[in-house]
């Protein structure tokens, strides 16, 4: 039987595997049942073709949801999660360059579509909490917004969990 920190590894692993199979869109899926379960529940998917304008640096946003003020909808896992600020996320699979590779989405990000107040990145390699740190200062003085960047560390903790290994089963082949 497998102890956590033992899938944990495994499971970044098969993180740090998916820039070799070529996989950015496996991850993004990873990114996004990620986000949806456990930062918020009103998540749009960028759709192509990246002839029709590209994702502008947003693999995924929030919309505007209006069932929270709405008294008959009770108590629901969707309601419990949903964002009322306007968040993109980013995704890469990218090993070098990261502290250029999130200045350049977070531009792309600010300079188009609906404003936001937020950023989650999401990446396979490691980020230094102090690159983690200086990043999060540059885009609040540079763009006006939060910044948090979920690398393959904190990802592979995150789908170890119980609840949403499902994601490591699905996409990264990890058994049950």
């Amino acid at each position: 039987m497998t102890n956590i920190h033992q899938l944990i590894y495994q499971i970044r692993f098969a993180l740090e595997q998916l820039s070799a199979r070529d996989a950015h869109h496996d991850f993004e899926h990873i990114c996004r049942h990620i986000a949806r379960a456990r930062i918020c529940s009103n998540i749009l998917p960028a759709t192509g073709p990246v002839a029709a304008g590209g994702d502008q640096g947003r693999d995924f946003e929030t919309f505007t949801s209006y069932i929270k003020n709405n008294p008959i909808v009770g108590s629901t896992t969707f309601v419990g999660l949903l964002h009322d600020k306007p968040l993109a996320f980013a995704c890469t699979v990218q090993r070098e360059r990261i502290k250029g590779k999130v200045q350049s989405d977070i531009e792309k990000i600010c300079g188009s579509g609906t404003q936001v107040q937020g950023v989650c990145f999401f990446c396979t390699t490691d980020v230094p909490v102090a690159l983690r740190h200086e990043l999060q200062t540059w885009a609040l003085e540079k763009c006006a917004l939060n910044l948090e960047i979920y690398d393959g560390q904190a990802i592979s903790e995150l789908i170890a969990d119980r609840e949403i290994f499902w994601i490591a089963e699905q996409f990264l082949g990890i058994p049950a």
